[in-house]
């Protein structure tokens, strides 16, 4: 029977490389991958369908006559995306950006290669059942556990979270990914004929058709947010006073990460018993050396209550890779305000899930994220920072605040829905507004799923590594020859 299947997958595969140029099919199905995958950013109400696509011919690369040809299929593919998205990585670190869209880009690369080489050993049937599983075992790998972990510009990055807010509510980004992916196998598969269109054509819509959170709540936080960058005490006491102008019944006032060059200011903590408020702001929490070790800094974002000092201290989780961004956390905690629980999470935090799950797991009812996107770095990166915002909250179905020092900033609820935004660079803009705390939040699907794909797809390299170990050396003349 695998004989059997194995002719067939060869015939259809030797059709295939027949016909007209194999280059020049490879070099069409990488250039309408990356174009349809552009696309999606640009066309949201279709980005269901374009990311679909976009799938489709990366997956038709494993058709490549050879598993290098493959693996060069899909690393021009991932550098197609990530360079023009990533460019501002340009203005960060000059031309090492290169290099950083090339790590993010082989993990294309070693999808599709290792998925030819599944299907060259276990036939596509194999192939196409188990594209999902390694699609998320990689996919993981490279946004939350290898050293330079980064989550944008994966497929449920691009989707619209308002419009798929009950696809990630249950299944999550990485579960919504999953489907697409194997929604997107089938169709490569051209075995299947036209009754293959049928599924993955219904399937972002039946995704798109999953019931959201509810954002209603029976207590609600009133909220202020004021976007500054680089500014002296006094503009910030007066951007504070202006969002107490406009929001005269906010409980909760937030400024952006790095908002002090260490503790909160004397003059906000005077403002806060003045005026009898909560603020959050970002700074610097510096453990001095001693005899036994180093000095140690800690990004931070600090909590002043209405006596004027500070009642909470959060550090950030992740910090950002090749910037002197502080120390990691060592645990996090929830902060049980008079409003509520609040899990606070600092810029770049709110990309991972293990950083979120934690804060979910300790029964937060609002994530709110102190940030600092540069100005200089540009409203495109601005704009895909803030991305995942929206994603968070219909996920985990608690509503999310994000201050970003210069936008986008956002209040999003339950239902995926930004409901408020202060623009780039918005220096100044005030961001306010009344939330629904609808209760503590739940982990979709995909969080019990990635493990055992990392596992499937740690074993499953290891054992083609294996093969074609056995492989060469069955081919190999023996040493007396």
């Amino acid at each position: 029977m695998i004989v059997e299947e194995h002719a067939t997958d060869n015939a259809l595969d030797a059709v295939e490389i027949r016909r007209g140029s194999s280059w020049r099919q490879w070099g069409t199905e990488i250039m309408l991958s990356v174009g349809f995958f552009h696309a999606a950013l640009f066309y949201p109400a279709l980005a269901g369908w374009l990311v679909l696509l976009s799938l489709v011919f990366l997956l038709r690369l494993r058709r490549a006559a050879t598993v290098r040809r493959a693996f060069y299929g899909g690393l021009l593919v991932g550098m197609g995306i990530m360079g023009p998205q990533l460019s501002f990585f340009l203005k960060i670190f000059g031309p090492f950006a290169v290099a950083l869209w090339f790590l993010l880009a082989i993990w294309l690369a070693i999808f599709v290669a290792v998925g030819k080489l599944v299907e060259r050993r276990f036939g596509r049937t194999w192939g196409v059942v188990s594209a999902p599983f390694l699609w998320m075992g990689l996919e993981y790998t490279r946004c939350e556990l290898w050293p330079l972990k980064f989550t944008w510009l994966t497929p449920g990055f691009v989707l619209p979270a308002e419009q798929w807010a009950g696809s990630f509510h249950f299944l999550g980004i990485y579960g919504t990914g999953m489907l697409l992916v194997f929604a997107a196998a089938w169709i490569a598969d051209r075995k299947r004929g036209l009754l293959k269109w049928v599924f993955p054509l219904v399937l972002p819509g039946g995704l798109m058709g999953l019931p959201p959170a509810s954002p209603a709540g029976t207590r609600t936080i009133t909220v202020a947010g004021v976007q500054l960058e680089d500014v002296l005490s006094d503009e910030i006491i007066a951007g504070l006073d202006k969002a107490r102008e406009l929001e005269p019944d906010a409980q909760l006032f937030v400024l952006s990460e790095y908002t002090f060059a260490y503790d909160p200011s004397p003059e906000v903590l005077a403002w806060c018993r003045q005026h009898g408020c909560h603020v959050m702001a970002g700074g610097t929490d510096v453990h001095p050396a001693t005899d036994l070790s180093e000095e140690k800094q800690y990004n931070t974002a600090f909590v002043v209550g209405p006596g004027g000092e500070v009642i909470h201290k959060q550090v950030k989780s992740v910090p950002i890779q090749f910037m002197n961004d502080g120390l990691p956390a060592r645990r996090q905690r929830i902060w049980d305000s008079p409003m509520g629980k609040i899990g606070i999470a600092i810029c770049y935090d709110m990309n991972y899930i293990r950083v979120m799950d934690g804060l979910i797991s300790l029964d937060a009812e609002l994530l709110v994220i102190p940030a600092m996107d540069v100005m200089g770095w540009g409203e495109h990166a601005h704009r895909l920072s803030a991305q995942l915002a929206a994603v968070r909250a219909a996920e985990y179905g608690v509503p999310l605040f994000r201050l970003a020092s210069s936008g986008f900033s956002r209040i999003a609820t339950p239902d995926g829905k930004v409901v408020q935004e202060a623009p780039v660079p918005g220096q100044g803009e005030v961001i306010h507004g009344k939330i629904s705390l609808p209760g503590s939040g739940r982990r979709p699907l995909d969080r019990w799923l990635v493990w055992p794909c990392v596992v499937f797809t740690v074993g499953m390299i290891l054992f083609l590594i294996e093969e074609e170990i056995r492989r060469i050396r069955a081919k190999r003349p023996p040493l007396d020859a």
